[in-house]
Parts: C-alpha cells; structure tokens; sequence
C-alpha cells in the first residue's frame, strides 16, 4: 500500500443525503405532518419517495430538522490558535 493518507468519507455524502437545505427538509417534514401522503409530496414537491421516506423517519426518531450541527461560538483568531497550538506542544 503507497504511503497515502485515505480519508473516510460518511455514508451520508456518498449517498447525497446532505444535499437537502433545510428549508427542503422542513417542506418534506410539513407535507407529512400535514397528513399528505409520500407519494402526494413526490408529485408536488419531486423529492423521490426514497428521500421522503428517509427525511421524515430522521425527524420522527430524532426531532431534527437539520443533520447539521449549528458553530454559535465565535471563530478564534490565527493569534489563538497559535497559542493553542503552543500550549498544547511545549
């Protein structure tokens, strides 16, 4: 094996789970909880029954909207990080 770094990819970006907005999200997840049934928000909206399904059973299990983590805290500065980066390798 050559000496090259290989990186783990989600199975989520594989599969193109990740590129629904939110707002996509919220618009699935309100047509079922508004009683449409799947294949009512396939025609009206054309997600595929299978993104559908899958967004709605996310939100059911787990309450979010979003797969996203929202960073509320400040981005540290580059001065920081050094300070970080110095602390933690003395």
């Amino acid at each position: 094996m050559s000496g090259k770094c290989i990186r783990s990819v989600p199975a989520a970006a594989i599969a193109g789970y990740q590129d629904l907005s939110d707002f996509e999200r919220g618009v699935i997840i309100s047509a079922r909880e508004m009683g449409h049934s799947i294949s009512e928000a396939e025609k009206k909206y054309r997600f595929s029954r299978t993104t559908i399904s899958r967004v709605y059973r996310e939100y059911r299990v787990s309450g979010k909207t979003s797969i996203f983590r929202r960073r509320w805290a400040r981005k540290k500065t580059l001065k920081e990080l050094a300070i970080d980066c110095l602390d933690a390798n003395p």
